[in-house]
């Protein structure tokens, strides 16, 4: 084997090497963001909400957190006709069209559902009318 075949060769592998180091790191990074996570605290009979930018078509859970001493319950629009999980007290629930859950003092539920559909989406209490939030989720191209 000449010197310059060996030399393409170890070329060659350096180029392998690189490539699946390169798909390995953006694999871990979309790993990392693969899940999109909204807070939603109940305080003083308002929805104190934390999140980053939503994304269309990407995993969304919404973590709600009842920190009042009355019972509220957490309802939107925004799940109907979406395949949604709903996990509270260690059951959880699958379904289409679920409206939301109940929570007692001091506790939370995990909701799971994939974000399709752009807009604002209202969410509510509905044993107390006057407390309402909303998530938008804008549906923008790339420039």
């Amino acid at each position: 084997m000449t010197l310059r075949r060996t030399r393409v060769q170890w070329r060659r592998l350096g180029v392998v090497l690189i490539t699946a180091c390169l798909v390995w790191m953006s694999g871990t990074a979309l790993m990392g963001q693969s899940e999109q996570v909204v807070d939603v605290t109940i305080k003083d009979f308002r929805f104190v909400t934390k999140q980053s930018p939503l994304r269309l078509g990407l995993p969304t859970v919404i973590i709600v957190r009842n920190e009042d001493a009355e019972r509220h319950d957490f309802s939107s629009t925004m799940f109907e006709g979406i395949p949604t999980q709903i996990e509270k007290d260690g059951v959880i629930v699958y379904g289409r069209g679920l409206g939301g859950v109940y929570l007692d003092p001091k506790q939370s539920a995990t909701i799971r559902f994939d974000m399709t559909r752009p807009g604002r989406h209202v969410f509510r209490c509905s044993i107390h009318p006057t407390m309402s939030g909303e998530l938008l989720l804008l549906s923008a191209e790339a420039v």
